[in-house]
């Protein structure tokens, strides 16, 4: 019998889109298994997932990129709390854009969030800023980490520095948490993920029907782009 693996994602205003939907549309592809169209093909998998989108309130939040229609949560933190819900899988996309006076800009509610649900989720991950917020929580104290890399000088400057920043790395994997670079990083990251996982097969599986590229952690053009090395 599969195992559901449960999902938060950690929104609010300034999302980044794009740190979240490729990658969820990449886990959800285990779900493809009970489809009749593809179970042959993609063959036993051990695992489906059900994810949810909190934020402070049920109200659509805005995004990072002007002109773009607000995405409206699932559930609020509240909610979750209230619900005793314990996630399998804590997924933060960028929030808000970090403030090199005042640092970072993510909710209150949300940080606590993630600072209480950190101990007893399996996974913790991060895709672009979203490291910030792990940052804020006090999740990256003592690990390896890496984030967006032309933000990555104010992100380091205003985050803990017990921290230890990779400036050269597509995802950083330090135990049972997984961070990586800016935005589309985040898709290569579920990717790689998935590989831990659920093997070699399915991911090659999963990758074909997205057909995105395969990247290694260590694939990060970036850290040159933006002077970093």
């Amino acid at each position: 019998m599969p195992v559901t693996l449960n999902i938060a994602v950690c929104i609010c205003d300034g999302v980044t889109l794009s740190d979240f939907i490729p990658p969820m549309e990449i886990l959800g592809g285990l779900n493809f298994a009970d489809n009749p169209l593809f179970a042959a093909e993609v063959g036993e998998v051990p695992y489906r997932v059900k994810v949810d989108y909190l934020a402070p309130t049920l109200k659509p939040v805005t995004l990072i990129t002007p002109g773009m229609p607000p995405f409206t949560p699932t559930h609020t933190y509240e909610d979750a709390v209230r619900n005793g819900v314990q996630y399998d899988i804590i997924w933060v996309p960028a929030g808000p854009l970090p403030d090199p006076q005042t640092g970072d800009q993510t909710p209150k509610e949300e940080i606590e969030f993630i600072k209480n649900q950190a101990p007893g989720a399996k996974y913790v991950m991060s895709a672009c800023a979203g490291a910030i917020a792990l940052a804020s929580a006090g999740v990256l104290d003592g690990k390896r980490a890496t984030t967006n890399k032309k933000l990555f000088c104010v992100i380091v400057a205003i985050t803990s520095k017990q921290i230890t920043w990779v400036p050269k790395a597509r995802w950083v994997v330090d135990g049972k948490v997984w961070t990586s670079s800016g935005v589309s990083a985040g898709a290569d990251m579920a990717l790689g993920f998935l590989d831990h996982l659920v093997g070699s097969h399915i991911t090659a599986w999963i990758r074909g029907v997205v057909e995105i590229p395969e990247k290694g952690p260590g694939d990060d053009i970036f850290a040159t782009v933006h002077g970093l090395v």
